[in-house]
């Protein structure tokens, strides 16, 4: 386009009549007459001797192309006799040939300056008169057919103009134009040829030049251009028939394309149609969600009885057996305080107990392992809720996702209607947008000022936050997240005027370049306004003839264009419609992707209301298992019950019996006692005096011994100290365990060496107990026996021994603890994984993604499936994802120094103490 337009330019500029004419150096033509032939009517004497003046035509023509052609025609007709036959010269000033007719003039060099005049000049047919006054050659005949093929020149200057000036300037329309001109360049070819031939040619039968021989040549020259004229309304009538074809053509291409929106409104009806099938889908499955709710709800209910039962019978029970032992134990105690003799009875008794008490044991142990279990399906039952919870939340995020489809499916059917609305006010509302962008370039300056105040601010009150005390932590923690809230929304604000700003540039982009396409159309058409001014009046008389002719043709091509402006709009409709299924399609796939996991997630929740439900089998038949063992058990206890009775019974007959007996032995003892008892008296007195002295030296072994326990009690506590450090030893390394045992022997043999030597006092020593702890010995210790210490510390050997091997099989249990609880974090990360980013997530951020979406730009793009933002590049994401993980890093280093710093002052957490 560029090239045609200063193409035009060019020609248009050379084409102006204002260009200044150099001199050009002129020749005379020299037509002299002699005496004329003799006409076929004997007229011999009848001679035209007349002097002719000489008429000197001067005329100066501007070019049509390129470069100014100035020629000077000077007929000098001098008839000085009769016999002298005219001659003509013509001659050519130097000239520019334009490029387009560099092909004419090659082929007729005689004829250049003749023709060029005659394409030129509208005064030509004035000259043609007034050399046909004189005698007739062939020279003016060919003169006279140049000036003839004037209109076919016009018609080529008129048809490129019109051809170019055209908003619909189709490839169709360039190859008709090319061929018309292809086809006039042809006929003025043959019509030069033909003036030529006539030019060679002597005058026919020796006719004389006279004025017959004028009128002859005059008559030849009106019944060419008669013929010219009827050859050009031929090729003019068959110009109308390509273009009828081309019309039917068109009309054509318009049915098939209709044909084509007919196809493309069935298969948008049966898109449709599919679409109202899914959401039926959608809302089956949702009632099937609702009657899986009702019946996990009704299967926990049913569940919660059946529990609430079991406790309530077991705890009726174990009050029943409790009730049971106290009466026991009571009666127990009363038969030992009043029937001592009866010990055997009462151990068997005993031993009964004992076995009860076991059972009583394992029925309170399946009791609290069933309360296990019943705590363990409450976990179940609530991470069963916590899935059900979260199942919820998918199909509500589906049900929005819908929701958005439809949404979007409305907005792109709207947004089509205001594009089209759009394109006749954006040229209105540039001078708005430039405000627009000015304000939000303050607004952006602005917000860039107060963030950077925010950040400052921000930073003195973390300053603060560490020169300030802890008791004020929680209210620097809420301003915190106050400030960091602030900081979200004023980034978010940022970014959407930063999409605004962008969006608003690529419209004033394109609005700019749509200017200036305009603005070029506007000067090529001005300067072809110009040419048409400037070529108009040299071809009024000419296109007097034509105009009936033309305006014909202008209304066919009017009514062409009319069709071609339906065409064009209906492909424009058709690319539109292109774009809106292939939308719609990728929607409906994204929709049945929808189907097809939702139906995963049902059979899923199938699967998982099956294995529930043989779980719920499972516990009614252990629930049976157990209500038959507590049966048996009570039965048991019947039977011990009656057993205790019968032996109650048997136990007071012979207790009647035995006090009979002892009645009457009684009687016969108290006599034999009584003389015993004097005999007994007197030497009792004397073991009294025995005893008192036994007494006393009871008493004093007593206080030896007492002393002896609080230095074993201080012997024991001090090693009781070493094993802790021992165990603390062990626990942080484990490398000085043979130095704490040998420690342990040396503080032992230590107290053995001071007890043995407890007579010397407090100041002597062993040199085993100095290098030991030492131990405090009173000066009154009695020797003890060594065999009862090293029992001793044998037994406190064997306990360390004990209590070690439990230390390690703790130490192995906790590590097979670990890993299994790094097993399950795994699972949990992995089933945390399969979760969507979204279903873990707020309603409220999910409103704030589904706004986002619509508003298009970058954030857009990252809360939905396709790209909202044409300027959305991988470059431009990694750099968003880059600033986000300095952000997230920065805000986990201010969580962990906020957490340092809310611990006590006196306490560090185990994770910082390293």
């Amino acid at each position: 386009m560029d090239t045609k337009t200063e193409h035009e330019a060019q020609t248009c500029s050379h084409e102006h009549p204002d260009v200044k004419e150099e001199p050009v150096d002129t020749r005379t033509v020299l037509v002299e007459s002699g005496k004329p032939p003799e006409s076929p009517s004997n007229e011999s004497g009848s001679t035209l001797v007349a002097p002719v003046p000489t008429v000197d035509v001067v005329e100066n023509s501007p070019s049509v192309l390129k470069g100014t052609e100035d020629t000077v025609l000077t007929f000098d007709a001098t008839i000085p006799n009769g016999n002298e036959q005219p001659s003509l010269l013509v001659t050519n000033c130097p000239t520019e040939p334009s490029p387009a007719e560099d092909s004419s003039s090659a082929e007729s060099p005689s004829s250049s300056s003749v023709h060029s005049t005659s394409k030129n000049s509208p005064t030509d047919s004035t000259t043609t008169s007034g050399i046909s006054n004189g005698p007739s050659t062939p020279i003016s005949d060919t003169f006279s057919s140049s000036l003839a093929s004037s209109p076919q020149t016009s018609a080529k200057n008129l048809f490129p103009s019109n051809s170019s000036a055209s908003p619909y300037d189709t490839d169709c329309s360039r190859k008709l134009i090319s061929q018309i001109q292809r086809s006039l360049s042809q006929e003025s070819l043959l019509d030069e040829l033909e003036s030529e031939l006539l030019a060679c040619h002597s005058p026919v039968n020796g006719l004389p030049t006279d004025q017959e021989g004028c009128m002859v040549v005059f008559e030849k020259c009106v019944q060419y251009k008669y013929a010219q004229q009827e050859k050009a309304i031929q090729k003019l009538l068959e110009e109308n028939k390509r273009h009828q074809e081309l019309i039917l053509g068109i009309c054509s291409e318009k049915d098939k394309m209709r044909d084509e929106l007919k196809r493309r409104t069935e298969t948008e009806k049966q898109r449709f149609a599919t679409i109202t099938k899914l959401e039926a889908k959608v809302n089956e499955l949702l009632k099937e969600l609702k009657e899986s709710r009702d019946k996990l709800v009704h299967q926990e209910q049913s569940a919660k009885a059946a529990l609430q039962q079991m406790q309530k019978e077991t705890g009726y029970r174990i009050e029943q057996v409790n009730k049971k032992c106290d009466e026991a134990r009571q009666e127990k105690e009363t038969m030992v305080m009043k029937y001592v003799r009866g010990e055997k009875e009462a151990l068997d008794l005993r031993r009964d107990k004992e076995s009860l008490e076991k059972k009583l044991r394992e029925a309170t142990k399946e009791v609290d392992r069933q309360a296990l279990r019943g705590n363990q399906l409450a976990q179940e039952k609530g991470r069963l809720q916590q899935l059900y919870e979260a199942k919820e939340g998918e199909v509500g995020r589906l049900t929005r996702d819908v929701d958005k489809l439809k949404e979007e499916i409305n907005s792109h059917l709207i947004k089509v209607k205001w594009a089209q609305n759009k394109l006749k006010s954006e040229a209105d509302a540039h001078k708005e947008t430039k405000d627009k962008l000015r304000e939000t370039t303050s607004k952006l300056a602005q917000a860039k000022e107060e963030t950077e105040q925010i950040r400052k601010n921000c930073q003195d009150m973390i300053r603060t936050y560490q020169e300030s005390e802890e008791l004020r932590s929680n209210e620097l923690d809420a301003k915190l997240k106050e400030t960091k809230g602030e900081l979200e929304k004023h980034k978010q604000e940022q970014t959407d005027q930063l999409e605004l700003h962008r969006v608003k540039a690529k419209e004033l982009e394109d609005l700019k370049r749509s200017y200036k396409e305009a603005m070029d159309e506007l000067d090529t058409l001005r300067t072809k306004l110009k040419c048409l001014e400037d070529e108009r009046p040299r071809w009024e008389d000419e296109l007097t003839k034509y105009r009936e002719i033309i305006n014909r043709q202008k209304t066919e091509i009017g009514r062409q264009r009319e069709k071609l402006e339906e065409v064009t709009a209906l492909q424009e409709q058709h690319q539109c419609d292109e774009q809106e299924i292939k939308s719609l399609r990728d929607e409906v796939d994204g929709l049945t992707n929808q189907m097809a996991d939702l139906h995963r997630d049902v059979q899923g929740s199938r699967e998982r209301e099956a294995e529930l439900l043989g779980f719920t089998e499972k516990l009614s038949s252990k629930n049976a298992q157990l209500q038959s063992e507590s049966n048996a058990l009570q039965s048991q206890l019947d039977q011990l019950t009656n057993n205790f009775t019968e032996l109650q019974g048997k136990l007071e007959e012979t207790n009647r019996l035995l006090e009979d007996k002892q009645l009457k032995q009684e009687e016969a003892l108290r006599r034999q006692e009584v003389q015993s008892l004097q005999e007994e008296r007197a030497a009792l007195q004397t073991e009294v005096a025995q005893l008192k002295t036994r007494v006393e030296e009871l008493r004093d072994e007593l206080v030896t011994q007492k002393r002896k326990q609080a230095a074993n009690i201080k012997d024991l506590t001090k090693q009781l100290t070493q094993a802790r450090k021992r165990l603390e030893q062990v626990e942080n390394g484990g490398c000085e365990r043979d130095a704490s045992s040998m420690g342990s022997r040396s503080s032992s043999s230590g107290s053995l060496n001071a007890r043995h030597g407890g007579s010397s006092g407090v100041e002597e020593r062993s040199p085993e107990s100095q290098s030991g702890p030492s131990v405090v010995v009173v000066d009154s210790f009695p020797e003890v026996d060594k065999a009862v210490l090293v029992e001793r510390i044998v037994r406190l050997q064997k306990a360390l021994a004990r209590k070690q091997e439990k230390i390690e099989f703790m130490e192995d249990h906790i590590k097979q603890l670990v890993e299994e609880i790094r097993k399950k974090t795994k699972i949990i990360q992995s089933y945390v994984l399969r979760e969507e980013t979204g279903a873990l997530s707020s309603e409220a951020s999910d409103i704030n993604k589904a706004h986002l979406s619509r508003r298009g730009g970058i954030m857009a793009s990252l809360y939905t499936s396709h790209p909202a933002d044409s300027g959305l590049t991988l470059d431009l994401s990694l750099e968003i994802n880059r600033k986000l993980q300095a952000v997230l890093e920065d805000t986990l280093l201010k969580n962990i120094t906020l957490k340092v710093r809310r611990t006590p002052a006196g306490f560090i957490a185990p994770e910082y103490s390293s």
